[in-house]
């Protein structure tokens, strides 16, 4: 009988165990940002826009792509947010931490900027290479002066980074990472530029669904 019992409470044990933990799991990507050891100041206000994004990754469901030409959403995992809502919170997050500029906002607050930074979505996905698992994030950046329209810098990337063994539940911290070693580049650039207008020419971001 007491054996019994004690089969009936693992039992219901794993059950609960598993119901508690059969539903969505909601990721973000607010992370640590690398501490900024340098001296290193912008006198301007930069403004991030609010980002723009492909079609396919205008949901809170992940994307799963296996092929170019096959994709799927993710049935146990979500976004807290939209993903284009979650980079424009992280990017505005990392240059607030990092404090090289003179004040960061977000789009609809805030002064009146002096730098507008503009960010299209390409891919933000896990994605099957090799038959390995990776998340893959895909980011155009621009900033431009925005009194003269003046191009102060253009910087994009496509990068993929290895889920191993703990697949799904490491895609938020894996796109953190890309993004923040991304963005570092972006700050050492204007570094290099002394913070100048005109420093890389290049075209516009392309339109929302492109």
């Amino acid at each position: 009988m007491v054996k019994m019992k004690g089969r009936i409470f693992l039992s219901v044990g794993f059950l609960l165990s598993a119901w508690a933990c059969g539903g969505p799991h909601y990721f973000d990507l607010q992370t640590d940002i690398p501490e900024n050891r340098g001296n290193y100041k912008i006198d301007k206000v930069l403004l991030v826009e609010d980002v723009e994004a492909n079609d396919t990754y205008r949901d809170y469901r992940i994307v799963c792509r296996k092929s170019p030409f096959q994709v799927k959403y993710h049935h146990a995992a979500q976004w807290s947010k939209p993903p284009d809502d979650l980079i424009e919170d992280a990017v505005v997050f990392f240059w607030k931490k990092r404090g090289i500029f003179k004040k960061v906002n977000a789009y609809g607050s805030g002064d009146d900027p002096d730098w507008t930074m503009k960010i299209y979505i390409a891919a933000i996905e896990r994605v099957q290479t090799q038959k390995k698992w990776h998340a893959r994030l895909a980011l155009e950046m621009e900033i431009t002066d925005t009194e003269s329209n003046e191009i102060v810098l253009v910087h994009s990337f496509d990068r993929k980074s290895l889920l191993g063994m703990g697949g799904l539940a490491m895609i938020p911290q894996k796109i953190s990472a890309i993004l923040h070693e991304e963005l570092l580049k972006v700050e050492a650039k204007l570094m290099k530029s002394g913070g100048t207008a005109g420093d890389s020419p290049g075209g516009a971001l392309p339109a929302a669904g492109r």
